[in-house]
């Protein structure tokens, strides 16, 4: 048997101050008798790749439409590729994390906003609910940042 292991990887930025990411990766045994008919073997790795592919961008479109990001939570599992006879089988998806949580620029802008504005970090991060940056989620943050370029106009 072979087992032949195809992955993609792809991070895209969301438009709020971060960026998130999907990584899927199949596997899979063939018949070892592929090895000695190489056409047909990149048949199968072209397959694999592009339903692994396939499965990326459903994975971050689908994340791209959710209302919020924190409520985003879409595991696939038990993704199979059936090839021909010579062999089939099963691979996973890694789910999408649902919690992501502010970015250094997120906080490093936040930070140099509330000095420029004279508001207080500590109050901000207590009207946040949360009691240090690394505890805001990215929407968090990205409201944030907007509330404070919004004080900034006034």
């Amino acid at each position: 048997m072979i087992k032949l292991n195809v992955g993609a990887c792809k991070k895209v930025s969301d438009n709020h101050y971060g960026s998130r990411g999907g990584n899927v990766n199949i596997e899979l045994e063939l018949d070892s008798s592929l090895a000695l008919d190489s056409q047909k073997l990149r048949d199968h790795i072209r397959k694999l790749f592009d339903l692994a592919n396939t499965s990326l961008e459903e994975e971050l479109q689908a994340s791209n439409e959710q209302a919020s990001v924190e409520d985003f939570h879409h595991q696939r599992d038990g993704i199979s590729f059936n090839g021909n006879s010579n062999g089939n089988g099963a691979g996973h998806a890694v789910s999408v994390v649902p919690v992501r949580y502010a970015t250094e620029k997120q906080i490093i802008c936040i930070q140099g906003l509330a000095r420029k504005n004279g508001v207080s970090v500590p109050e901000l991060l207590k009207q946040a609910g949360v009691r240090v940056f690394n505890d805001l989620t990215v929407r968090q943050a990205s409201q944030m940042i907007e509330s404070l370029k919004g004080s900034n106009a006034n």
